[in-house]
């Protein structure tokens, strides 16, 4: 996909600030707040007292593929191209769907360097005046997902074509990886050992995170974007656990609980967690996994901000929220509708916001002096942030010609992703959305 737009190109005013984007899918304010509340998560603290809390209210279907990629590009899914996780007919979507440019792409055809670390959607990676490593670059099956039906392959050389931007990246982002001493010492060593790897999102998570870190300082970029995962899919399986009005309910009646986490079980995915039967000690264990991984997540807030600087607008945002889920509310975590946004830095404006995830891109292309297109729905966040839009140009999105040269997925890395959205419950056998699961409406 060739970005380059010469409307752009031409519009494109003096160089403005730098922008750093971390997304971090299924992080839920209340869970930040009752850490911080009880005196954890300094780094998030910090970002909330010196900059802009807003609470951001999302599209329907509150799926994490539509969504990043509306924040990256300010479009809606029947524009920008990306349905959800698979059409249902045999194609999981992928960067080469995306029929709109991104705010990389943009920044990249004006001459900006960027880097791109993990972000949906971004395979295959795609040229960029930057670095860019696709989000299967390191592959990650869900957590339940029975381990006995691991598929082997994605690990070769030849299944990962195209995941970074230069080629030569794979080599450095390798090396980057983290290796099992490292793991054994963090605290969340309990959970990767009962999940192990490439099962647990650690490890993806990490890698990201490095990967920015290593190229952040020399690749004089303006914008940089990292995406990482693992708080929504801890979230997906121990939300429950977390919550002190489902943890009253498993200690009045541990069977019902059992009886729940066995009635979840379908062929392909290991057993839910403590589905023979779960004990006190066993349950405050449990109730420690998501607290544990937005610790973990606040040591990354920590480290890019005192990466990038005070200079530099960092924005650290989700996708959507979380809560116990309805229908399963003893085993579940469901989505919610209110997303974090946090922001610091370079321009910001302390306090507090109301914004629709429509309002990102156009706020980001300005604290970067570039261009937005008229036709997007959002608008500039002035209440947040001291700055004057740029004028408008008609669209970003990408002529025809450029949609139609771009090559969808397939082959053995759209089989395994098909596989993992199966295990997680996005959609079924065939390939169809689970509308209860992969399009959750919001809540009224």
């Amino acid at each position: 996909m060739f970005v380059l737009l010469a409307l752009t190109l031409a519009c494109t005013p003096a160089p403005a600030g730098k922008v750093v984007v971390l997304g971090l899918d299924g992080l839920e304010y209340t869970m930040l707040d009752r850490l911080i509340g009880a005196g954890e998560l300094p780094n998030f603290a910090r970002l909330m007292e010196e900059g802009v809390r807003g609470e951001m209210e999302v599209t329907t279907p509150i799926m994490s593929p539509i969504l990043w990629t509306t924040i990256a590009s300010g479009y809606p899914a029947d524009v920008h191209g990306i349905g959800g996780w698979t059409t249902g007919h045999g194609h999981s979507f992928s960067g080469a769907d995306v029929r709109v440019n991104r705010i990389w792409d943009v920044a990249s055809g004006a001459g900006a360097h960027v880097v791109v670390s993990g972000w949906l959607m971004t395979w295959p990676a795609t040229p960029l005046n930057g670095f860019m490593l696709s989000e299967r670059f390191v592959w990650s099956y869900p957590m339940n997902k029975d381990p006995a039906e691991k598929s082997v392959g994605l690990e070769s050389a030849v299944d990962r074509v195209a995941t970074t931007s230069p080629d030569a990246l794979a080599a450095r982002a390798e090396a980057l990886r983290p290796d099992d001493a490292w793991i054994a010492t963090s605290p969340l060593a309990y959970q990767v050992r009962q999940y192990g790897a490439p099962f647990h999102p650690l490890i993806r998570d990490e890698t990201h995170v490095r990967v920015f870190e290593s190229l952040w300082p020399e690749a004089d970029a303006r914008f940089g974007a990292v995406y990482l995962n693992g708080a929504d899919q801890v979230s997906h399986m121990y939300w429950s656990y977390s919550d002190r009005g489902v943890q009253e309910m498993i200690r009045k009646d541990p069977a019902a609980h059992a009886a729940a986490a066995q009635a979840g079980s379908k062929p392909g995915r290991r057993l839910a967690p403590y589905a023979d039967g779960i004990d006190m000690d066993e349950l405050v264990e449990a109730g420690r996994y998501v607290p544990d991984y937005y610790r973990y997540l606040d040591t990354v807030v920590g480290r890019v901000r005192a990466l990038v600087g005070a200079d530099t607008t960092l924005v650290v945002l989700s996708d959507h929220g979380f809560r116990v889920s309805s229908a399963q509310p003893l085993t579940n975590g469901s989505h919610n509708d209110t997303a974090v946004f946090l922001a610091a830095g370079r321009a910001v404006k302390p306090g507090r916001i109301k914004l629709h995830v429509f309002d990102v891109a156009p706020t980001l292309y300005a604290l970067l002096g570039l261009p937005a297109a008229a036709d997007m729905p959002g608008k500039v966040l002035t209440d947040a942030f001291d700055v004057t839009p740029v004028p408008t140009v008609p669209s970003h999105r990408l002529p025809r010609v450029a949609v139609e040269a771009g090559a969808s997925g397939g082959g053995l890395a759209d089989d395994q992703l098909r596989d993992q959205l199966e295990a997680l419950g996005y959609i079924d056998a065939e390939g169809l959305p689970d509308a209860s699961i992969g399009q959750s409406r919001k809540l009224r």
